[in-house]
């Protein structure tokens, strides 16, 4: 079946954890120039005005992680994501579509979407270990952090949802950054936490 025939209309748990990585590292491109590009078939340059650009990408430096997001979409699209050093590009506009119905993406732009919110516990674990993986730590305490406060709360209340004890910090601010906020789970609930969410990368030694 063709690209187009592939996407899924149920919003499955890997979706939601592809979500959930894109809001932690993921964003959103769609610009417009004028350029000349060479033709090798015909050998020739032509100029193209308005040549659109329009991709999602998820960036990390975790070789794992990173494998992990483009198996996720191949599973869910049956699509071959663009994979470079630390970084996936999703250039096929069916997908880029898809995921744009529930949230648009970038670090004061994203949101949980409804789909989660209202998802059953599966879809909501799912999409915490996706943002986990991307903006998590288990270095000395279990944290999540963003300078998204609307999205990181929504978060935090999917915690006591799935029945995690957790604590939402901030506005923090440092030197030369935007005033970011953290969530930190409960000693009390980190092991409870980690075995429910069982990250990919954030794995405490």
């Amino acid at each position: 079946m063709k690209m187009g025939d592939q996407i899924l209309e149920e919003f499955s748990p890997e979706k939601a954890e592809i979500i959930g990585l894109l809001c932690a590292e993921g964003s959103y491109y769609n610009s417009f120039t004028d350029c000349w590009l060479y033709y090798p078939n015909r050998d020739k340059s032509y100029f193209r005005k308005n040549k659109q650009t329009t991709y999602i990408q998820f960036a990390n430096f975790d070789i794992n992680l990173l494998n992990h997001f483009k198996n996720l979409v191949y599973e869910v699209y049956n699509y071959n994501a663009s994979f470079s050093s630390d970084r996936i590009r999703i250039c096929n506009r069916n997908v880029i579509k898809d995921l744009l119905k529930y949230t648009d993406y970038g670090h004061l732009k994203w949101k949980v979407p409804v789909n989660v919110l209202k998802g059953d516990n599966d879809v909501k674990i799912r999409f915490i270990r996706g943002f986990f993986d991307g903006e998590g730590t288990t270095s000395t305490t279990v944290r999540m952090f963003s300078t998204n406060e609307r999205g990181l709360r929504n978060i935090s209340l999917l915690l006591e949802q799935l029945n995690i004890k957790n604590t939402f910090n901030g506005p923090c601010y440092k030197e030369g950054r935007k005033p970011y906020f953290y969530i930190y789970i409960r000693k009390c609930d980190e092991n409870k936490f980690l075995s429910m969410i069982n990250p990919v990368s954030k794995i405490r030694q």
